[in-house]
């Protein structure tokens, strides 16, 4: 016999004659219990219904054989004579865990929500439907775990249903009946995090942009120093590697120059661009301008950069599109290292969009951790920022709900605890997107959060393309074909386990532990 161990208040075995003793099931009848729980669950087998019934009319006192009937049936799709073997299950047998566990799957199943307590117990504990048992089988603890889940999640209950899934997850990590038990809590975590999202729209603050691009109708390209930089208006992300060794070997003011004049091109000729409809090809001109101004170390360029992204949220998206939250960041970071109160003066700018301060403090917040040398200057200009929006009132067209989460977030990476009590004061006033960095008392936690911290890699300009088309989707599967003439095996699928830090799957951007986790 295993020795039981404790978890929460129970005592635990996985001896696997554990409930055979319990019932004081002899040896052979419990080989030919282990014999049915197995093929009960092979819909191949052709004669376990047939041996089944008749186990179950020669032991009608062991309700096992009911229980593997039911689960017989249901597996070759004959749903009603499961139902009627769980009814009598049931009716015959109230005391065995199984049937109660079966009859209130049934109710759920059935809109019966309600009766589910009369069933599992009104306290819904496993330890007191049994009070007289001072040992359970894992397996016991983990089937009443998933259906008091299930249970949960019908009723619209998701708090007590996450409280009793992280208790399973901990009892069975990697079981079916835990991953099952987590699809029944998807629909009440989008439900919530729409709930929220609505809620959060109601209190959000944002700016009014006051730099928007205009589509003029202008359709004459600008003439460059070098025939060269027509490249960049002729290759997306895959631009070949000797095609950027050709243009970072030109010389190095007339290059900067004609980049900035890319810049340019991508203001001027918006409406002739956005008309021809977006094109990765030839529309990534400007990117690959910001990408080489950063390889060049370009600190001349800064204020161009930074007036570039000064734009409205349509004209970033049209030429940035992801790269605004995923890649800019570098180019901030290399040419801003030298120049923080720039990037101090660009975050308190009234009438700027939300993403493209994002950009800003994303690199600041990575110069905070890749230099710690600096860390006293980065707290001064973050506690500049963060009094400036303090004091700032609705009628300044600075605050930015929105924003400030995603800065909190920041100094949280770069733990600048110091900053507690002016954050404190952001949220007092209101000013703070809950959604992004959850409540005050979140952040709190957040700075003792050991998984925090996440410094990204500052990669030379070739390797960053790389990066991109090996990692992320819509390139990723374009190389594939591209670079494979024949069909790989196929893998089996894989389940993607969501990390706390990662994009929430439900759409909200925001991160996985400050919306459906929570």
């Amino acid at each position: 016999m295993e020795e039981a161990y404790n978890f929460h208040g129970y005592r635990i075995t996985e001896d696997s004659q554990f409930v055979f003793r319990l019932r004081g099931i002899g040896a052979e009848l419990a080989g030919e219990l282990e014999r049915a729980a197995m093929e009960c669950q092979d819909e191949r087998n052709r004669l376990i219904l047939s041996r089944l019934n008749r186990l179950v009319k020669e032991h009608p006192e062991i309700p096992m054989f009911k229980n593997y009937l039911s689960i017989a049936y249901h597996v070759r799709g004959e749903h009603r004579k499961a139902a009627e073997i769980n009814k009598q299950l049931f009716r015959e047998h109230p005391d065995y865990l199984f049937a109660r566990i079966n009859h209130a799957n049934y109710l759920i199943e059935n809109d019966e929500t309600e009766k589910v307590p009369g069933v599992l117990g009104e306290t819904l504990e496993l330890k007191s439907l049994y009070p007289e048992r001072e040992v359970f089988h894992q397996a016991e603890l983990k089937s009443f775990l998933n259906v008091v889940i299930r249970y949960h999640a019908a009723s619209g209950d998701l708090e007590p249903a996450e409280e009793k899934l992280e208790l399973l997850k901990e009892l069975a990590p990697d079981d079916y009946v835990t991953e099952q038990a987590e699809t029944f809590l998807y629909g009440l975590r989008l439900n919530k995090a729409f709930l929220r999202i609505q809620e959060q729209q109601k209190l959000k603050i944002a700016p009014e942009i006051l730099k928007n691009i205009p589509h003029l109708e202008n359709q004459a390209p600008p003439v460059f120093k070098h025939d060269e930089i027509n490249n960049l208006y002729q290759f997306g992300i895959r631009i070949p590697g000797d095609k950027l060794d050709e243009l970072l070997a030109l010389p190095r003011l007339s290059l900067i120059s004609d980049l900035e004049a890319v810049l340019q091109d991508a203001v001027d000729r918006y409406g002739f661009f956005h008309e021809l409809g977006y094109k990765e090809v030839t529309h990534s001109f400007a990117l690959h301008a910001l990408f080489l101004l950063g390889e060049l170390k370009a600190t001349e360029s800064l204020t161009r950069i930074l007036d570039f992204i000064d734009a409205d949220g349509d004209f970033l998206d049209f030429w940035l599109g992801d790269h605004k939250t995923e890649t800019l960041w570098q180019v901030i970071y290399i040419l801003g290292l030298n120049n923080t109160s720039a990037l101090q003066q660009f975050l308190v700018k009234p009438g700027v969009d939300t993403y493209s301060k994002m950009i800003v403090a994303d690199a600041l917040s990575q110069i905070t951790l890749s230099y710690p040398e600096m860390r006293d200057e980065m707290l001064r200009v973050f506690t500049a920022v963060f009094e400036t929006f303090a004091e700032a009132s609705l009628e300044d067209n600075l605050v930015d709900t929105e924003f400030m989460g995603l800065a909190i977030c920041n100094v949280i990476d770069c733990c600048l605890i110091e900053l507690l009590p002016l954050i404190e004061t952001l949220f007092e006033r209101k000013y703070v997107a809950e959604g992004i960095c959850g409540d005050f008392q979140d952040v709190q936690q957040a700075f003792d959060d050991p998984n925090r911290i996440n410094v990204r890699n500052i990669l030379p300009v070739k390797e960053l393309y790389q990066h991109i088309l090996s990692t992320w989707s819509g390139y990723t599967d374009k190389v594939k074909q591209y670079t494979n003439d024949f069909a790989e095996p196929a893998q089996p699928a894989v389940k993607v386990k969501i990390g706390r830090n990662d994009p929430c799957p439900c759409g909200s951007g925001k991160k996985y532990k400050k919306c459906c986790m929570k």
